[in-house]
């Protein structure tokens, strides 16, 4: 049974722009553009001409943010009189143009030719050897451009021009090119790349029956008689269902094919096992080869109802989720494909299984890590429609605009198992109004036309009855911070499924506990998981209406997030791993921040402005108090077991129960004195799980540890090196008094990319390497060059002996 509604079957629309699927198939060749960028920031008169003098150019790798590029005298880009403000961390948006030269042989330049770009943050122009080809508005979405007949045997020229007028968003949005750019190169005879749609029609243990719909182009002055051959073939290289068409194309013309493949014993997708098959399309004229498409894809079916909730093969799964925004902190903006797989990666490590991407489509990074790691995706369109929220928003575009970008969302993601919702929109001006309602209704029949097998879904901010003239215009229902309407709308709308599009971490209980109560109430995303560059200080001084005393210069983080801007994970982490019985840490144990040792600004403005509160429990994960002995500290303790002990130095402060009613933690009142804090958990009586915390010394060493030691020299491969101050004993040193100074450096085969600490108060440049540790730790991204061989990263700080890491770089 399902609660969405099913469209009518209908042929894919033509598009504009074609979007292009930029992940999991490769055309007859598709050429990354990542590297031989040219930028100049500011007006550059006579740019778009072919033939303009860009020797003196800086010389950037694409994806490229040049928002957080230090100025020109080396100083961060960071400032108090930002036009954005608290909205975009004080970082400037501003005009900035960008060229790339491309080398074409004559059968290349002859050829059918596509040009790229996943997203371009905002209001882009592009021309190709000096002839204007086409503007891009939203900075989110993905566009093709069609190069055909346009080059020439040699040097041709990629001009780009980005023009992000602030303020532009509510949170930091980036400037430039801040996704792949790639070109593809395809015979007159070819699959066209926006085209392919693989869907699951039905899948059990037995048997998995997948629809394939696709057109071939030809784009010659004759018919031409085309032999299609698609395969689905599984991760062992092994076919598991093939078909052959014999097909008779006119004349730059086109047939759609539509066929249905059948699998036996299918290794269907789950968040629990995300098995992945390729669809292998091969064209052939004549015998010859002229295309092969590739076109990964999960074998999976999702239902969702009132009753039964949300159902995946049949399975009922909830969603543990959290809304990340696209920024990627020492990098700003810059989608680099490992940064984004990296923020997906600690997401499913902290026991989340769900993404609400807000408030934009997904990068197609992140979809591929989020089908290869097994976590659900809601991909979300829009934070405005015709109503401005900022001045410069996307709302003045809107109209004109939102067919084409509601088609590339739809287009770019349909194909990854793991997006399971599409989300119209977030918070809209216009909800729960005639106008809103009938724009509602719009998107949803323009994405069904595109993809009919996904539930619509909006993240909605009012109150009933109010909210019922959205949500009927939507499949599923997203509630912000809106739990306590569950119960009631459930009576006057029974049939109604439910979720929390976003809540308040400091309440996690609140909003997970009708998860588990309320069959129609699928889940929970919380606001946020990854910590962000803008919207600054939320986390810490909550909410005021008119945000004027938001977290002012130099604030530029939220600060909010669960897992902090470098990858940590915070208390509210552990305790949302507790709440959702996830197993990865069952017992956690941190201490309140005492009185007099805060080393933020006083926090107590949220008490006033009670309305909403994203800020954290202030909690540390650190037995280092000093001047604090012999007075009381407050240390809570979470646990999915029923009982926990607390003990200090091996003396038991006393067992106590922990469960439901006590929302599964506890508290003890703890005269400090240093040593060893530890709590330990059970079941049935019996220890199940212990957490420890030490007291700290002085910093004496530096720990290093890498997410990888070997990286492609392809000048894309990311490495990220976390340093983390210890003691003379190893033991982690949290305390501020003990932080210290850094100078990162990259030697060899690599460069740095940036390098970051995490404190939401430290506007120093996220590219010069001079970074002081925040709580101890700081990380550094190290990017790879384009020839093979070792890099070295150095790590020299105050005090402490110089440590450094090999890495190394090979040939692809």
């Amino acid at each position: 049974m399902t609660l969405f509604k099913i469209a009518p079957r209908r042929r894919l629309l033509p598009l504009a722009l074609a979007v292009a699927l930029l992940s999991g198939h490769a055309a007859a060749e598709q050429r990354s553009l990542s590297q031989g960028w040219l930028f100049q920031a500011g007006e550059a008169k006579g740019a778009d001409k072919a033939s303009f003098d860009d020797a003196g150019w800086r010389k950037v790798a694409v994806p490229h943010d040049f928002s957080v590029m230090d100025k020109a005298d080396g100083t961060p880009p960071f400032d108090a009189k930002a036009v954005g403000g608290q909205d975009s961390g004080y970082l400037p948006g501003g005009q900035g143009w960008y060229r790339r030269h491309l080398a074409l042989n004559a059968a290349d330049a002859a050829g059918v030719l596509r040009l790229n770009f996943e997203a371009v943050y905002m209001d882009a122009d592009i021309w190709f050897n000096g002839e204007h080809v086409g503007r891009h508005r939203y900075g989110y979405t993905a566009f093709t451009l069609d190069l055909t007949g346009k080059a020439k045997t040699g040097d041709n020229v990629v001009t780009v021009r980005v023009n992000h007028v602030d303020p532009s968003s509510r949170w930091y949005a980036g400037s430039g090119l801040i996704r792949p750019v790639t070109l593809d190169l395809l015979d007159p005879v070819h699959v066209a790349p926006d085209s392919v749609f693989v869907s699951t029609r039905s899948a059990s243990a037995e048997k998995g029956e997948v629809d394939v719909r696709a057109s071939v182009a030809n784009r010659t002055a004759a018919a031409a008689k085309v032999e299609v051959l698609s395969q689905l073939v599984g991760a062992d290289g092994g076919v598991v269902a093939r078909e052959r068409r014999q097909l008779t194309i006119p004349a730059r013309g086109k047939v759609d094919i539509d066929h249905r493949l059948a699998v036996p014993n299918p290794k269907l997708w789950s968040p629990d096992a995300p098995n992945l098959y390729t669809l292998v399309q091969e064209v052939r004229v004549g015998g010859m080869l002229k295309d092969t498409r590739r076109t990964r894809f999960g074998i999976r079916t999702v239902t969702v109802d009132a009753e039964n909730g949300l159902r995946i093969n049949g399975r009922k799964y909830v969603l543990k989720g959290g809304n990340i925004h696209h920024d990627n902190y020492m990098l700003g903006a810059a989608g680099s494909p490992d940064a984004d797989r990296r923020k997906v990666l600690l997401m499913k490590d902290a026991g989340y299984n769900a993404i609400r991407s807000a408030h934009n489509p997904a990068s197609q990074a992140t979809l591929a890590a989020a089908d290869e790691l097994g976590m659900l995706v809601i991909d979300e369109a829009f934070d405005m429609w015709r109503k401005s929220k900022r001045d410069a928003d996307y709302s003045r575009f809107f109209e004109e605009n939102w067919r084409r970008d509601i088609d590339s969302l739809v287009v770019s993601g349909r194909n990854h198992p793991s997006v399971i919702f599409w989300s119209v929109g977030n918070e809209i001006p216009e909800q729960a109004t005639p106008e809103g309602a009938k724009t509602a209704r719009d998107l949803a029949a323009r994405i069904r036309l595109l993809d009919t097998t996904r539930p619509v879904t909006q993240g909605v901010n009012v109150d009933s009855p109010a909210n019922a003239i959205q949500f009927a215009e939507l499949d599923v229902a997203g509630y912000n911070y809106r739990a306590h309407l569950f119960g009631s709308d459930h009576a006057t709308h029974p049939k109604r499924v439910m979720y929390t599009s976003e809540s308040t971490s400091k309440d996690a209980f609140r909003y997970w506990d009708p998860v588990e109560t309320m069959p129609w109430v699928i889940g929970d995303f919380v606001w946020t998981s990854v910590d962000y560059i803008g919207e600054t200080g939320i986390g810490w001084m909550g909410y005021s209406k008119d945000w004027k005393e938001l977290g002012k210069y130099p604030w530029h983080l939220a600060y909010c997030g669960e897992i902090d801007a470098t990858g940590r994970k915070r208390p509210a982490a552990y305790y949302r791993q507790v709440i959702w019985k996830s197993g990865i840490d069952p017992v956690a144990a941190f201490v309140e921040q005492p009185a007099g040792t805060e080393d933020l600004p006083d926090r107590d403005y949220f008490k006033e402005h009670p309305e909403l509160d994203w800020s954290l429990h202030d909690l540390h994960q650190s037995w280092s108090w000093k001047g604090q002995e012999g007075k009381a500290v407050k240390v809570v303790v979470y646990s999915e077991h029923p009982e926990v002990e607390l003990f200090l130095n091996g003396r038991s402060l006393g067992r106590k129960a922990v469960n439901r009613q006590t929302e599964y933690r506890t508290s003890y009142s703890v005269k400090y004195e240093p040593g060893r804090l530890a709590a330990v958990s059970y079941r049935d009586g019996k220890a199940a799980g212990q957490w420890e915390l030490r007291t700290a010394g002085a910093p004496a060493a530096v720990k290093l540890a890498t997410d990888r030691r070997q990286v492609r020299a392809n000048g894309d491969d990311l490495v990220y090196v976390s340093a983390e101050l210890v003691d003379a004993d190893g033991v982690p040193v949290y305390a501020r008094d003990g932080d210290r100074k850094f100078r990162v450096s990259v030697k060899g085969a690599g460069t740095l990319a940036g390098a970051g600490n995490g404190n939401p108060m430290d506007a120093a440049s996220l590219q010069s390497g001079e970074r002081t540790t925040f709580h101890g730790r700081l990380v550094a991204v190290v990017r790879a060059g384009l020839e093979a061989g070792p890099i070295e990263v150095e790590f020299a700080g105050e005090g402490v002996p110089v440590q450094r890491v090999r890495i190394d770089a090979v040939n692809e």
